[in-house]
């Protein structure tokens, strides 16, 4: 292990550790060694860890409630100061944030998912080379939980091709070197096959309730809380009873109304028409908005800035605040997490 002191007295300096593949940060080769355990492993050790949580508990007289949850946030310096030379890196600020584990999480997974294709878009050539490692090992997490989980598959492809695209389109003006470019295109090579083997797999006839089986008041409901109209479509192609919902007028407007604003929707809708109460084609107007202005962002958990603090956190997990008064938050979308990184 081999230490490193900054210039600055006052800045506790990175250590590093030497592995297979050169040098790295502790900080970042801790998680990376995490992130590789299988999970038994990772039961075993939680495991242990609360016994010996609870032994501690025992032992210590009036001890108090241990806090329930973990609250993942970093501070964000973008100038720096006297007292801190140091600014915050995006790769540092994604380890803090634990995103590898919140590709995990089924509240978290859609904003990581946003968050990763716009740093393929726009991002990766001109990232490090930890960096680079950093996005395809959360990458790499992403497609583990949808296979485990069987959940955002289409989705998860998209941001492969999406990777794949910005691989070759970087290939030749990039930092880092070809042999770590190179092996990122084998990592996305290998989890897109990977992908390709996927099958999903079929209910057993158990005589159980089915989705078909509900009535259609339930059923509309389920599907304006659906986020992508391809997920929707998609569903009216497996029977008749959701196919007859699924091409509902009333549904398709409803969706127009949650996903775009009155202005972008009368672009497409004329108003004599409305106004001589004729039938309106709404999934047509919902194509051509969705084509012509992309579909509105909604994501169960976002990340927010502390605008006391400047504590860049998850929302539903908080942060421990400096301020004595309930801190207020601003939210992030992907793209304006990113906007605060850009040189």
């Amino acid at each position: 292990m081999m230490p490193f002191i900054g210039q600055d007295w006052r800045s506790p300096g990175d250590q590093w550790v030497r592995t297979a593949e050169g040098w790295e940060k502790m900080r970042l080769w801790r998680v990376k060694i995490f992130e590789s355990l299988n999970q038994n492993a990772v039961a075993r050790l939680l495991r242990l860890a609360v016994e010996d949580q609870d032994n501690q508990q025992c032992v210590a007289s009036g001890s108090q409630e241990v806090a329930s949850r973990r609250q993942p946030h970093v501070f964000f310096n973008k100038r720096g100061t006297k007292e801190n030379l140091e600014l915050t890196s995006l790769s540092e600020t994604m380890v803090r944030l634990d995103i590898a584990g919140a590709a995990r999480d089924l509240q978290r997974a859609n904003y990581v998912i946003k968050l990763m294709a716009l740093v393929f878009e726009e991002k990766l050539p001109s990232l490090s080379g930890t960096s680079q490692k950093l996005i395809f090992n959360i990458l790499e997490s992403l497609v583990n939980e949808a296979l485990t989980s069987e959940l955002n598959i289409a989705v998860t492809k998209d941001l492969l091709e999406c990777a794949r695209a910005s691989l070759n389109e970087g290939k030749h003006h990039h930092i880092g070197s070809p042999a770590l470019w190179d092996r990122h295109t084998e990592t996305v090579n290998r989890l897109t096959a990977r992908m390709a083997d996927y099958q999903m797999k079929e209910r057993d006839v158990d005589g159980g309730i089915t989705l078909s089986d509900l009535p259609s008041e339930c059923l509309r409901e389920i599907f304006l809380q659906i986020a992508d109209h391809k997920d929707v479509m998609r569903a009216g192609q497996t029977s008749t009873t959701l196919n007859e919902v699924t091409e509902e007028t009333t549904l398709w407007k409803k969706l127009c109304l949650h996903h775009f604003s009155n202005i972008q929707i009368m672009t497409f809708l004329l108003p004599s028409r409305t106004q001589a109460n004729e039938t309106v084609d709404w999934k047509h107007i919902y194509r051509r908005c969705y084509k012509r202005f992309g579909k509105k962002e909604s994501y169960a958990d976002m990340l927010a800035i502390c605008t006391h603090c400047s504590s860049i956190h998850w929302m539903s997990l908080g942060h421990p605040c400096i301020g004595d008064e309930k801190f207020q938050a601003r939210l992030l979308h992907p793209k304006d997490f990113l906007s605060l990184f850009t040189v």
